[in-house]
This record gives C-alpha cells, sequence and structure tokens, in this order.
C-alpha cells in the first residue's frame, strides 16, 4: 500500500471521528520493524500523530517509515472517557514505606529539599538542615532496604547494552541473570554475580571505585558490599561500634559506585549548521578513557551525558543520517554551482527532511534552497537584505563589495542602518 493511501485512510478515519484503529510494523524509532496499534490524533503531510494502543502514550509515526500489518486483529479502542484505573484504594502509610520501587536519587534529594524549605519557614536555618538530611538518610536506606527483598524464582536471561569500546559507536552487551522483579540497575538480584574485593577504609574504598570501568563492575562490587554488609554482624571479634562504623564505610563505597560515571554521550543541538565532526560522533558513547583523549575543543563542549549503572542513553535524532550526508555536501571542495545543484538534488530525494529544517518553498519563490543556503551565509557574514540581492546577482562577498550604498539606500525597506551595515560588510572584507 502506498503512504499516500495510508494517510487518506487515516485522515478519513479522523474527520469521521470513527475511533478506528490500525495495526502497523514501523521500522523507525527504537524498535525497527515492531507490530504497534495506533489511534490517529493528527494527520499531517508526511507524519501522523497517533496513541499506542500497546504503551498507552502518543508518539508521532512517519508514513515512509510505516507499513500496514497483515492479518491485522487491532482490538477495538476504548474510548478515552471510559478508560478505567485498576488502582485500588491504599492504606496510609509513611512516604517512603509506601514506595514499592527504590527511589531515584535526583527524586529523594529534591523531596528532601522540598520538605527542608517548608522545615526551614517555620523552623528557620537549622529545621532546613535537620529535615533534609532526615530525609536524604531515610529515602537511601530505603532503598537500600528494597534492594535486599527476595526477588521471584523465575529467572530469565536479560542483555544489557551499554557504552561502546570505540568511538565507532558499536556496542558490548553484558549478559546477567535477573527477574521480572529486578530494578533498572539490576542490582537486587545477587545471583551469577562475581564476588570481589570490598574495602575495609575510605582510602580503599575510593581506589576500588576509582578502578570499576564497566557496568558489570560495579555490580559486582555493589553486590559484594551488600554481601559483606549483611554478614558484618556475623563477626564477634570488633565491637558493634566498629562494625557500624564498617557498616556506613560499605553504604558509602555502594553510593559512589552507583554514581561513578561509566560513559559518556555527545549530545550537541544538531541542525543543519552543526558541523560535520560533531555530527560523525553525535549520540556516541566514550569510556572514561576514551572520553579524556578527545580534543579539548569538545570537551569544552557542555552538551555531555554522563551515564551511570542502569542508565539508558539518549537515542539518535531520526534526522541524524540526512544531516550528516547535508554537511559532507556544503563542507566539500565544489564550486558554489555544484553546490547549489547537489543541496536542490538531495533535498528533493528527501522530502521529510526538507520540510522538518527547511521547509517548502513558495511556489512564486525567487531562490531554490541550494540558493537560499548561500545567501544565508551571506547574511551571517554581516550583509544586509542578502536574499533579495542574492536574487539580483550578488551571489558572492567579491560581487556585494561593488554595490554603491548611495543607491543600496534607496531600495524599499532600507534605511541608515542598513546602508551602515552594507559599508561595514564592505570594509570588513575589502
Amino acid at each position: 500500500m502506498e503512504h499516500s493511501d495510508m494517510r487518506r485512510m487515516m485522515q478519513e478515519a479522523l474527520e469521521l471521528k470513527t475511533g478506528e484503529v490500525f495495526e502497523i510494523i514501523y521500522h523507525g524509532g527504537s524498535s525497527p520493524g515492531s507490530r504497534r496499534t495506533i489511534m490517529p490524533l493528527k494527520v499531517d503531510k508526511y507524519t501522523v500523530y497517533a496513541k499506542c494502543f500497546a504503551s498507552d502514550s502518543e508518539k508521532t509515526f512517519r508514513f515512509d517509515n510505516m507499513e500496514l500489518a497483515k492479518n491485522s486483529n487491532a482490538p477495538l479502542w476504548q474510548q478515552f472517557d471510559q478508560q478505567k484505573t485498576n488502582t485500588s484504594p491504599k492504606k496510609k502509610a509513611r512516604i517512603f514505606d509506601s514506595i514499592n520501587d527504590p527511589m531515584s536519587k535526583k527524586s529523594i534529594f529534591f523531596m528532601a529539599l522540598f520538605f527542608g524549605l517548608i522545615a526551614g519557614y517555620f523552623f528557620g536555618y537549622i529545621g532546613f538542615i535537620i529535615v533534609f538530611c532526615l530525609f536524604v538518610y531515610v529515602g537511601l536506606d530505603n532503598n537500600r532496604k528494597l534492594k535486599k527483598k527476595s526477588v521471584a524464582s523465575q529467572t530469565q536471561a536479560q542483555t544489557t547494552v551499554f557504552a561502546p569500546t570505540s568511538t565507532s559507536g558499536k556496542t558490548i552487551s553484558i549478559d546477567s541473570q535477573s527477574t521480572g522483579s529486578t530494578d533498572t540497575n539490576n542490582l537486587s538480584s545477587k545471583t551469577n554475580f562475581t564476588s570481589v574485593p570490598t574495602p575495609t577504609t575510605k582510602t580503599e574504598a575510593r581506589q576500588m571505585v576509582k578502578e570499576l570501568e564497566t557496568e558489570e563492575d560495579v555490580r559486582n562490587f555493589v553486590l559484594s558490599c551488600e554481601e559483606a554488609q549483611d554478614n558484618l554482624y556475623d563477626n564477634h571479634d570488633l565491637t558493634e561500634k566498629q562494625l557500624d562504623k564498617l557498616s556506613d564505610l560499605l553504604s558509602d563505597a555502594m553510593d559512589l559506585a552507583e554514581f561513578k560515571t561509566l560513559a559518556w554521550q555527545f549530545l550537541p543541538d544538531v541542525s543543519p549548521q552543526t558541523s560535520l565532526e560533531e555530527l560523525n560522533i553525535a549520540y556516541k558513547m566514550f569510556s572514561n578513557s576514551e572520553y579524556k583523549s578527545l580534543p579539548k575543543k569538545f570537551k569544552q563542549d557542555k552538551s555531555w551525558l554522563e551515564l551511570t549503572i542502569g542508565d539508558e542513553p539518549d537515542l539518535p535524532d531520526e534526522f541524524l543520517a540526512n544531516l550528516i550526508d547535508f554537511r559532507e555536501i556544503v563542507e566539500s571542495k565544489i564550486s558554489d554551482d555544484q553546490m547549489i545543484t547537489a543541496i536542490d538534488n538531495y533535498l528533493s530525494e528527501h522530502p521529510i527532511f526538507m520540510e522538518e529544517y527547511f521547509g517548502e518553498l513558495n511556489e512564486d519563490a525567487s531562490l531554490t534552497h541550494g540558493q537560499e543556503w548561500f545567501a544565508s551565509k551571506l547574511s551571517q557574514l554581516g550583509l544586509p537584505a542578502a536574499w533579495e540581492l542574492y536574487a539580483e546577482g550578488y551571489t558572492t562577498i567579491e560581487k556585494c563589495l561593488e554595490i554603491d550604498p548611495n543607491e543600496f539606500i534607496k531600495r524599499r525597506g532600507i534605511g541608515p542602518k542598513k546602508k551602515q551595515q552594507l559599508i561595514e560588510f564592505q570594509e570588513k572584507h575589502r
């Protein structure tokens, strides 16, 4: 079925308000080739904004990446106002005890900050400190208790995809045993992990954490610390105070390990103006050693995502490959005329990319996309009315130096300010 036919069918379903759903095979997104059931909410020229039946979320799908699934048995869609939740009333509980899954450390921090500010308002600075520290301690302690809870007996192999070993963007996989109730950090299951030495001093803890390089290293270290912590009080050679101190040391070591940056992902603002050098490493992940070896100009950029154990890397922009192709054209050594032709040809072959980043040309447009690109470069160099002048044949800096400022000011919409901009442009490039 053609893309236009699918668009027409979904548009008709939307206009008739039938609530019809479509079962499609989608070849884009994070799971290419997956079968999805969607209900259209808004249809554009190249995309449909729809509600996913399974995930109960709203997403945008491109028509050129989808096909109607064969033997479709899409279920009837329940009206929004008739959807019911199966949430049963819960008994009142303390704020952390009522949480069945470990909270992220950021959530604990902001919750502690929120209640700390309230306490600070009524009891001053001391109240803020006491409540803030109390909530942080209780939250972290609750997380550790949840991690120690027994998990289901039925296990399944799970592949954790994490940081690549090289700048080529290839990833490595770590096979581990987990259960359906294992948390995202894969730390709650103590099966199939390699026991490693645990620290007895703060110096040892810092050094051991410093040597952790992979997600598997962190998992083995944390679970070994938890096991050592569980067995601490079987040691009758130490006093209770010494045991408590060692237990706190192990807890701090686990926190250090879980907060340790294991990989770095480069996330620049991608656009047609982004250099090819940046686009070639955009969304790729680097180990700590690879990150340190990068040129300083990349590390000075703040567009980096630090990944700790259990963190998910960001998915690449769906137009990243198009942007790389485009920058290869505009950064090539071909002539201006050849580049204009190459830009126009490429954008005509990729209409969705063109509409996303350049928009469609009006029927009476005096410039093509390729010509507009060169006019915009002159504008960035400080030339006023660059597009109008380019359309009149002032297509290079040398030709723009021939413009008489006294004649330029006679144009419609040109005043003393733009005349001065032209003079400054010419003085700068003479």
